[in-house]
């Protein structure tokens, strides 16, 4: 069971300004991410004060995703550095 994973936005254009090892570092994650959302090997916690929030470590950057588990899709939000992700 393989979930879609769509991309707003702002997280796709910060995934297309990544240079080329990066961006299919981020890119093989979320095809893991898509197999499994909760991927055990994968580096990923539920982000608080937020219901239906993950957020996946790869390196310095942060993904930051929601599940929609009746819909099997995977919604991501944000694609950024550890210290700009977490800002408004």
């Amino acid at each position: 069971m393989s979930y879609e994973v769509k991309f707003y936005k702002d997280a796709y254009k910060s995934l297309r300004k990544q240079d080329t090892v990066t961006r299919n570092r981020i890119l093989d994650l979320i095809m893991l991410l898509s197999q499994n959302p909760k991927h055990p090997e994968l580096d990923i916690k539920k982000m608080q004060g937020v219901e239906n929030r993950y957020r996946l470590r790869v390196g310095s950057f942060r993904i930051i995703y929601s599940i929609h588990d009746d819909e099997l899709i995977i919604i991501v939000i944000k694609i950024s550095s550890r210290r700009d992700v977490y800002k408004s």
